[in-house]
């Protein structure tokens, strides 16, 4: 959406919200509707995956979350981390928290019924989610339509910020940033290691993040001198595939280098597992996280030695001491720590915080000018990396390092210069030899 300046110029509603601040926030207020309650309480409405193969996902997730709804009401001695300063959100006269999970089971018509109570119902000031770029597409359409903000930090699609929404933020690094990651991983390889990498098979679920995964990586590998796709991408449907040989056979005869895998957690380990029954393994295995960095996936010996991107690594205490203070909190008060996954809501719940603790008040215009001019250091908003969001609601801020799994925990490998020294298990061993 777009609107003319007095000069002329064009320019997008987050940037004309950004220049007017205060009076066109109370405007919008006005007349968007929405859930805003401009009270005591700062409502959030969280939809995550918390049933089907993702339940236990999910629960982590409440788990981390309950953790930090905790260090706000109560106060924490978590500096630098938004909202642990004192009892209450500091910035709305120490207001405090409240999260309202909804299950939407994986489907988008689930996702949109539950966001919409959530919102006229419940009267939720914030949406938070929702993992499945599907679901997330389908609630960021309705925080659109009632104008009430949507902070995404569990889901990656790089399209999520293309689609002109004004009411939608999106935290974590998206696959394209991601994918970079990842190929300037494997180029380094080559020059450091003389690894040889240059054949790339790219492999997906047919879902909408599958399919965006597989976007941005033909993308990049599009735009690159070193790399080449053989064989061409293949898809498959994550509900119903019980085996992925015939795929597995192709990218052997393709004589791949690499093998990129977008997977859910029962296609991962389908993958893999097929993998060791047909006795092979590409030189490297190089996913964008998601579901290979998922425990239940990385406490199987099948997992050991895949790469992935990731913003969080068992390891990365030693180079972010906050974080290391932050999971230590949260395995305290609620019994389980950070990983692969729950770390994106942890970061999704503190972006909230922020936004909210910075905004004039909790009205729906005033939280939305508040995103739009956010800009919060390392470890303000939980997670390793600044957040500044584009006139898109892209977090221009994130970005991924890629870690190696190694005995149910993951690594970091690169950089280089942030990695152990022994770290990373290179030339990964055949199956025999494991």
């Amino acid at each position: 959406m777009t609107e003319k300046s007095a000069d002329g110029r064009v320019a997008s509603r987050r940037n004309v919200l950004k220049i007017t601040g205060a009076a066109a926030a109370f405007s919008l207020a006005g007349c968007q509707g929405g859930g805003a309650s401009g009270g005591d309480t700062l409502t959030i409405g969280a939809l995550h995956p918390l049933s089907g193969d993702a339940a236990e996902m999910g629960t982590r997730f409440q788990d981390v979350v309950g953790a930090g709804v905790q260090a706000v009401n109560e106060g924490s001695d978590l500096s630098p981390l938004a909202g642990a300063e004192g009892e209450g959100i500091q910035g709305q006269d120490g207001a405090t928290v409240e999260v309202l999970w909804r299950d939407h089971q994986g489907d988008s018509d689930v996702a949109r019924s539950e966001a919409e109570s959530l919102v006229l119902d419940e009267g939720a000031d914030i949406l938070t989610g929702c993992y499945y770029s599907g679901s997330t597409k389908a609630v960021s359409q309705v925080a659109e339509r009632e104008g009430v903000p949507h902070i995404c930090g569990t889901a990656i699609g790089e399209g999520l910020t293309e689609r002109g929404l004004d009411w939608f933020w999106q935290v974590p690094p998206h696959t394209g940033v991601k994918g970079e990651s990842m190929f300037n991983f494997a180029s380094d390889m080559n020059s450091e290691y003389d690894a040889d990498l240059e054949r790339v098979a790219i492999i997906h679920q047919d879902g909408t993040f599958g399919t965006e995964v597989a976007n941005s990586m033909v993308g990049v590998i599009e735009n690159s001198d070193e790399f080449e796709q053989a064989p061409e991408t293949i898809s498959y449907n994550a509900s119903s595939v019980t085996s992925l040989s015939p795929q597995i056979q192709t990218i052997r005869d393709a004589d791949a280098d690499i093998i990129v895998h977008a997977a859910n957690v029962r296609d991962a380990l389908i993958m893999l597992e097929d993998m060791k029954t047909e006795e092979y393994y590409p030189e490297m295995m190089l996913t964008p996280g998601s579901a290979y960095l998922d425990p239940s996936v990385l406490e199987e010996s099948v997992s050991e030695h895949v790469f992935s991107g990731s913003d969080f690594s068992n390891d990365m205490y030693d180079i972010h001491p906050p974080m290391g203070d932050y999971n230590s909190y949260a395995e305290e008060n609620s019994g389980t720590p950070f990983d692969g996954s729950n770390i994106y809501a942890w970061g999704e719940f503190f972006t909230a915080i922020a936004a909210a603790s910075r905004a004039d008040s909790l009205d729906p215009g005033d939280l939305q000018s508040s995103l739009n001019s956010l800009s919060l250091d390392p470890y303000v908003s939980g997670l390793p990396y600044p957040v500044e969001f584009n006139d898109k609601g892209y977090n221009t801020e994130a970005f991924s390092f890629v870690v190696q799994a190694d005995d149910g925990e993951i690594e970091t490998v690169w950089p280089f210069d942030q990695a152990q020294d022994d770290a990373m298990t290179y030339p990964v061993p055949d199956w025999s030899e494991r």
